[in-house]
């Protein structure tokens, strides 16, 4: 059952709530008629604020509205009273053109308005009779009235989706959780919370190119992919939903859209729940077409986006040729795979990305783009075996290599006094080599500097 009190806690505007307070007391006490009285009394001023805020915002179908309550409130305004009445009449007619509520819901709270009515003017009823509302009606007519319109901002589902638009198409966009979803998620009725999901879903999954927007599509769709994902999070169900909406689009899509969709939500359990199997096994044969191709220049950042979802275990399942033709790359396809997500599954190919280092040049590739991305990640066997490995090739073993050691021991901070242990046993080995041990030994001040 709905929570009443905390609902009434919630009402948007402050102003407004005293109003709701009372009128949830009288409810509590078994006072239905002022409750429902109070009820409707709530809901007008609260649309009428709402209008206000709109009004100021530009929205010109709240003018009429707004205007009529100033003049009302003219000093020595004789016609005040008729004038509120006729603003009591049409307020929900108003209240759904500026989308505040829906059809259901204005429907629900015109019974409120008549209710209130009988509840004021016991005389309209035939052969005297008064109008006696149970408690329980008054409860339903205030949860209505709550769910419907006082616990909401004036947010419009029309409004929310061109400011969404304009905050992730503007060129300066920073990715903030906190921010997406107090502005487009907390502060939105629940059909404007599935309009702006299902937009964010629809530019992630199709990359569209919409004519006003000045960024690139792609750009475009990998900012929608990042607020679909903190959706995602907070509402896994609508989520789903919103991507299944557009799942058809995508079968239909040019495959390089195809495949771009894939990259950026391939790790989105959203995106697999509703895909038809058919272009699963496309993406399948997509991937493993790009792992058998020839090619003369470096892997695509796209293409090692999607072959970087390899490190997933349930990717791994829906496309088994993915982990073969990652294995398949050339050894610096598979580094700037690893480069693209840094994690424990790639951290286990370092020691067999090492053993293939074939010159002082390629080594220093190897560790900047592979290996240091992901020391975070690295256990103490892991970081035993790459040092191992990075010991036993001397194509390692550059001018530059030293410093890049350096780096490593700096980003395995996180194994503790442990790993102190792991570089002394390497340092060891490494004394007979005077200029490499102490630049080793300088930047990691583990042991002492030797005499040249």
């Amino acid at each position: 059952m709905l929570d009443l009190e905390e609902r009434v806690s919630r009402v948007f505007n402050p102003d407004v709530r005293p109003l709701v307070r009372e009128a949830h007391r009288c409810y509590a006490s078994g006072a239905a008629r002022a409750a429902i009285v109070l009820t409707w009394t709530a809901v007008c001023a609260d649309l009428i604020h709402k209008a206000e805020i709109l009004k100021e915002d530009g929205e010109s179908d709240a003018r009429g509205l707004v205007e009529d309550v100033e003049r009302a409130q003219q000093p020595g305004q004789a016609d005040a009273v008729n004038i509120m009445l006729g603003i009591e009449r049409s307020v929900l007619d108003i209240a759904e053109k500026l989308e505040l509520v829906d059809r259901t819901q204005k429907m629900q709270l015109e019974r409120l308005r008549e209710d209130r009515h009988l509840c004021a003017h016991p005389s309209l009823r035939p052969l005297g009779e008064l109008f006696e509302p149970t408690a329980e009606y008054a409860r339903a007519h205030l949860a209505v009235a709550l769910e419907a319109v006082l616990v909401h901002p004036p947010s419009q589902g029309r409004k929310i989706l061109e400011s969404f638009m304009v905050q992730v198409a503007d060129p300066a966009f920073t990715f903030d959780a906190q921010y997406l979803g107090y502005a487009f998620l907390d502060r939105v009725r629940p059909s404007a919370r599935a309009k702006v999901v299902q937009f964010a879903a629809k530019f992630a999954l199709l990359q569209i190119d919409d004519p006003h927007v000045t960024i690139p599509p792609g750009m475009l769709a990998d900012r929608m992919a990042l607020c679909l994902r903190h959706f995602a999070e907070r509402d896994a169900a609508l989520a789903t939903d919103c991507v299944a909406r557009h799942a058809d689009r995508l079968v239909k899509a040019d495959p390089a859209v195809q495949l771009a969709a894939l990259a950026r939500l391939g790790d989105l359990p959203a995106f697999w729940a509703c895909l038809p199997e058919a272009l699963i096994a496309q993406f399948n044969a997509q991937v493993e077409g790009i792992g058998k191709a020839e090619r003369t220049g470096a892997l695509p950042a796209q293409e090692a986006k999607v072959f970087a979802l390899v490190a997933n275990a349930e990717v791994r399942t829906a496309l088994p040729a993915l982990e073969g033709a990652f294995t398949a790359l050339h050894v610096s396809d598979r580094c700037r795979v690893i480069g693209q997500r840094p994690n424990a599954y790639f951290a286990a190919h370092l020691p067999g990305v090492l053993e293939e280092v074939g010159s002082f040049d390629h080594g220093q590739f190897v560790a900047r783009t592979a290996v240091l991305p992901c020391a975070g990640v690295l256990t103490l066997d892991g970081l035993r075996a790459v040092l191992r490995a990075w010991w036993d090739n001397d194509q390692c073993w550059g001018r530059a290599m030293p410093g890049y050691l350096v780096e490593l021991y700096a980003a395995t901070a996180h194994l503790g006094a442990q790993r102190d242990a792991v570089w002394r046993e390497y340092l060891e080995e490494l004394r007979e080599f005077t200029p490499t041990f102490n630049e080793i030994a300088r930047g990691t001040g583990l042991v002492e500097v030797q005499a040249d």
